[in-house]
């Protein structure tokens, strides 16, 4: 009787042993997928194309992988996968792309990875369209992105643009003009505007910056 207590005795040990070392052995996988920002099904004011996603999708990300004793850099396949080391589990900082300015997130996992094997890392895309659109509109983006919604409003020049190449439905102007009045500012079409899906991005940027400063949270 004792043997056998003996015996399972040593093959819950050897199995506790075994499964510790196949935790301890096991590594996680990552995945990289970089998204849309403002994803409205309207190209008009979508933040980018759904080509220019695929793109960045397809393309190889550099991952740098740090804890407080090693640090561990990895490259992506071209599905944005990757694999984690297990000596990263307990504590870590995951970056993506930490070279590339318009598409670097870094990720930090103060208590550790958790229990999943696989973890995705979004990077959104709001730095690359920037990138994109005041590359293909300079002169547009110029006077009409972010920062210059920020410096018209401080400067008592607060207004709303609407855009060229764009059918405005009825109810639309009815409830702007209402907003206007509430708010406080002017209804302008911006000059020279070629109506470029740039510049359509580069303009509802503008107008939601604006409507921040405005204070309007509940458009309609």
């Amino acid at each position: 009787m004792k043997r056998i207590l003996i015996n399972i005795l040593l093959i819950l040990i050897v199995g506790l042993f075994q499964d510790t070392f196949a935790q301890e052995s096991e590594s996680k996988v990552g995945k990289v997928k970089v998204v849309k920002y403002r994803d409205t099904n309207d190209k008009f004011t979508e933040s980018t194309t759904d080509k220019t996603l695929a793109y960045l999708n397809k393309r190889k990300h550099d991952i740098l992988i740090t804890n407080k004793k090693d640090t561990t850099l990895l490259k992506t396949d071209s599905l944005g996968i990757f694999i984690i080391p297990n000596k990263y589990f307990n504590y870590c900082s995951i970056t993506v792309n930490p070279k590339t300015k318009d598409l670097r997130e870094e990720f930090l996992f103060i208590e550790g990875l958790g229990a999943k094997d696989s973890l995705e890392f979004k990077i959104y895309d709001y730095h690359i369209s920037n990138k994109i659109d005041s590359t293909k509109a300079p002169e547009f983006y110029k006077k009409f992105n972010t920062k210059k919604a920020e410096q018209d409003f401080f400067a008592g020049n607060k207004r709303y643009l609407l855009g060229n190449g764009i059918k405005y439905s009825k109810n639309f102007i009815e409830q702007l003009e209402l907003k206007s009045k509430e708010y406080g500012f002017e209804i302008e079409y911006p000059e020279k505007m070629s109506g470029t899906l740039e510049e359509h991005r580069i303009l509802y940027r503008y107008n939601d910056r604006m409507k921040e400063l405005l204070g309007i949270k509940n458009w309609w």
